[in-house]
Parts: structure tokens; C-alpha cells; sequence
């Protein structure tokens, strides 16, 4: 189940960065051709969008370090008793 979550957020970030990206390209189509406002307005949208990915990856790694700790014990633990089954 929590392979899933943090599957779902590495998507949603590439999805979002994905939609970052298309924006920034606009904002410099739009600079480009001298529309400022609007490039402006892109600018805003990827930078949103970016920050979304960031919350996105952020959940992702929290989740990531809880599964980590709670396989820590059990690793330690079955490392220990394949120590003791070889003596």
C-alpha cells in the first residue's frame, strides 16, 4: 500500500514538472515576442507547478523514510538470527 502512495506522488510530480516545463516554454515564447503580461502570467503558472512537484517528491521521501524504519528492525533483526543460526 505504501508503494502505491509513493508511486502516485512520483507521478503526480513528473506530471506537474511536465506542466512546469510547458509553461516556462510559453513564458519565453510570449517574452520573446515582446507580450511581457503574459509571460509573465506563465512565469506564475511553472512556477506553481513547480512547487506542487516539490510537495509531491516531499510526501513521497517521508513516506519513502517511514517504510525505511519500520524495515530497519526486521532487518536488523533477521540479520541477527542468521548470525546465531550460523555459530
Amino acid at each position: 500500500a505504501y508503494a502505491l502512495h509513493v508511486s502516485e506522488h512520483y507521478r503526480r510530480a513528473s506530471e506537474e514538472l511536465l506542466h512546469a516545463y510547458q509553461r516556462n516554454k510559453e513564458a519565453n515564447r510570449h517574452h520573446e515576442a515582446g507580450a511581457y503580461k503574459a509571460a509573465l502570467h506563465h512565469v506564475k503558472l511553472s512556477k506553481h507547478h513547480a512547487f506542487n512537484a516539490h510537495e509531491h517528491l516531499k510526501e513521497a521521501l517521508v513516506i519513502s523514510e517511514k517504510i525505511s524504519q519500520s524495515d530497519a528492525p526486521f532487518s536488523q533483526r533477521a540479520g541477527i538470527l542468521g548470525k546465531s543460526g550460523l555459530q
